[in-house]
């Protein structure tokens, strides 16, 4: 993500981007086991049954919201129209929005859940309190909140990624840490860890709040 690019609209790179690189992204999980699904199970197991989740930058749907659709109600957004197809393909009994996650409205208290994987770092950061108090009142009380992003300082950057044009846009994880707590959540578990891409640990903040 060093080399710049001209700076263009963040979001519309994000969604070609994505659109372009839909197959070659799902094929990154499948390299190595990535901690996704790990933290994703922390997510459902305090869930009762038929719960209301939201995927918030939901991707292909694979192989998360695959995994929420078995015992609960799931709804994916993403900027993707591409990552949308293949969405309603993986997951047909799943409602999945092409929106963008940074300014997409839900009523009041709509999900027991709310996770999002890799996607507020394609957002620029400005809007990150303003989302995540978004989340907090879509969230139901005591609804749970599970995020992950790049553990890293970006102040809206450009550059490639999977051979295209990307951007990256994230606070440190101590700020990140601290917009949540503002947001009104109680941290349930902040941690950062690696995962390996292309061969490459990268390390990636996840944050478990409850509402």
């Amino acid at each position: 993500m060093n080399n710049p690019l001209d700076t263009k609209n963040p979001k519309q790179v994000v969604e070609q981007g994505y659109d372009r690189v839909a197959h070659a992204y799902a094929s990154l999980e499948g390299e190595t086991e990535w901690p996704r699904m790990r933290w994703l199970k922390k997510v459902l197991d305090k869930l009762a049954p038929s719960a209301s989740v939201l995927d918030l930058g939901c991707g292909s749907g694979a192989p998360a919201d695959i995994e929420i659709s078995k015992e609960h109600q799931v709804t994916g957004v993403d900027i993707s129209q591409t990552q949308i197809d293949l969405a309603l393909k993986n997951i047909p009994n799943g409602t999945f929005l092409h929106e963008d996650a940074g300014s997409i409205e839900f009523p009041p208290s709509s999900f027991d859940a709310v996770v999002s994987f890799y996607t507020l770092e394609h957002i620029p950061r400005q809007e990150h309190a303003t989302i995540l108090g978004r989340i907090y009142h879509w969230l139901k009380p005591g609804g749970l909140l599970l995020i992950s992003m790049e553990a890293g300082e970006f102040e809206d950057v450009f550059g490639k990624w999977l051979g295209v044009p990307m951007f990256i846009s994230c606070f440190n994880p101590e700020k990140m840490d601290q917009l949540v707590l503002k947001s009104g959540f109680e941290m349930v578990e902040t941690v950062i860890e690696p995962q390996v891409e292309q061969g490459e640990p990268i390390p990636y903040h996840w944050i478990l709040a409850r509402k």
